[in-house]
């Protein structure tokens, strides 16, 4: 049976068959361009820590070399007198830093002292730690003014548990005491000294003769004396 003219004979497409190109989205190119930004990155970051690498090691070895020729150059006598002059810089440092020096407590005496107060013996001892031991005596115008220089002593922080015994009357009535304290290490220590305190001024009048006598008549006051008796009842003395 023969075929019509115009019924195909073959299937086989004659043109040739294009492939259909889909666009691509802005999503997908955004995320290509920011993986290509950090990749590259990562290449110049990796760049720059070799040769920075490369140049750490480069200066380490011209320092060694440095170094090297610097200690070839050093006599070892010249080593010998740096570590004498140091130990010696140390052991003077050292002498200063613990050196008693009293300077700054007479000044703290002298502002604490009275007029009506003097003091004729001092003996300080000082321990290894630091610590002094402080005994004075010295003779008051009367009992008011001896009172007066204790409350002075009691407001000085860096002079502790200041004691006044043995109390007598002398032949010239006075009133002749002894004085026990401590002394801070701050105060006669060199390395540990401080600016003085402001001292707290305490003025004393002392009182006139037949208004307020010393010793009233009415008080018994025992005087420790080895050669002048006192008579009780009185303040006089007789020779």
């Amino acid at each position: 049976m023969a075929l019509s003219p115009g019924i195909p004979t073959s299937f086989v497409p004659k043109q040739p068959v294009q492939p259909v190109r889909r666009p691509m989205s802005s999503g997908n190119n955004l995320f290509l361009f920011a993986s290509l930004a950090i990749a590259g990155l990562m290449v110049i970051a990796a760049i720059g820590v070799f040769a920075y690498n490369k140049y750490l090691y480069s200066t380490l070895s011209h320092k060694q070399a440095q170094l090297v020729q610097a200690q070839a150059k050093v006599d070892d006598n010249t080593i010998e007198d740096f570590v004498r002059l140091r130990d010696r810089l140390s052991n003077g440092k050292d002498l200063l830093t613990n050196h008693v020096v009293l300077s700054q407590y007479f000044d703290v005496l002298e502002s604490l002292t009275l007029q009506n107060v003097s003091f004729s013996e001092m003996h300080i001892a000082v321990a290894g730690d630091h610590t002094a031991t402080l005994t004075m005596k010295g003779t008051a115008r009367n009992f008011n003014a001896l009172a007066a220089q204790s409350n002075a002593f009691a407001g000085e922080k860096r002079i502790k548990r200041a004691i006044f015994s043995d109390i007598n009357l002398t032949t010239t009535k006075l009133v002749s005491f002894s004085l026990t304290a401590d002394i801070d290490s701050k105060l006669i220590v060199a390395g540990t000294a401080v600016s003085p305190s402001v001292p707290v001024t305490t003025t004393t009048t002392p009182p006139p003769a037949a208004t307020v006598p010393v010793v009233p008549a009415t008080t018994t006051v025992p005087v420790k004396t080895s050669t002048t008796p006192v008579k009780t009842g009185t303040a006089t003395t007789t020779p």
